[in-house]
């Protein structure tokens, strides 16, 4: 008896599947494996577990080192946009710039580039320590600081301070004391 219900079982499996799957493609919720090659390129002992740490979002050490330079990278770049946007505002006519902000621009400019320093210091032993463990093709390399740091400081140039408008000139002592004989002490 098992042997003739087999059949019956099967073909209702299969009307089953049939229909789950033609209810998917109609909903659409097979359509992001249309037209995707499966990708077949990994043959090494690890891809189970390079392609699971890929789906979560992971990849080999290495390579996550490498994005964290990129993001340090970008960091440092960061600080260097804000001082050019601030700067390239400060100069448009619009802006009225006081001497107050031409100063403070000055000194956060200052600021900015012993920032912009460090930030590249520490890229470069970052960079360094991936040297040391990365194979030669994932190589990166680094920066001279000093140079990096002057073509900066060329590329943003301060921000022209007005003179102080001078200070009362004080009396010689003869005017005053000619003063005080004159109208008393005063």
């Amino acid at each position: 008896m098992a042997g003739a219900r087999a059949p019956q079982i099967r073909a209702a499996a299969e009307d089953a599947t049939a229909a789950a799957v033609n209810e998917w493609q109609d909903s659409g919720a097979l359509r992001h494996l249309h037209g995707r090659p499966l990708d077949l390129s990994d043959d090494s002992p690890d891809w189970l577990l390079h392609r699971i740490l890929k789906q979560q979002g992971f990849s080999l050490p290495i390579i996550e080192r490498g994005k964290d330079l990129d993001e340090a990278q970008r960091r440092a770049a960061a600080i260097v946009e804000r001082l050019r946007r601030r700067r390239a505002w400060l100069v448009r006519p619009e802006a009225h710039c006081t001497p107050e902000q031409a100063h403070a621009f000055n000194a956060s400019r200052v600021r900015a580039r012993a920032e912009y320093r460090t930030a590249l210091g520490e890229l470069n032993r970052a960079i360094l320590d991936y040297n040391l463990t990365a194979p030669p093709a994932l190589h990166r390399r680094g920066s001279i600081v000093d140079q990096v740091v002057a073509g900066l400081a060329q590329e943003i140039p301060p921000l022209d301070e007005p003179a102080p408008e001078p200070a009362p000139a004080a009396s010689p002592s003869w005017v005053r004391a000619v003063w005080r004989r004159l109208y008393g002490a005063c």
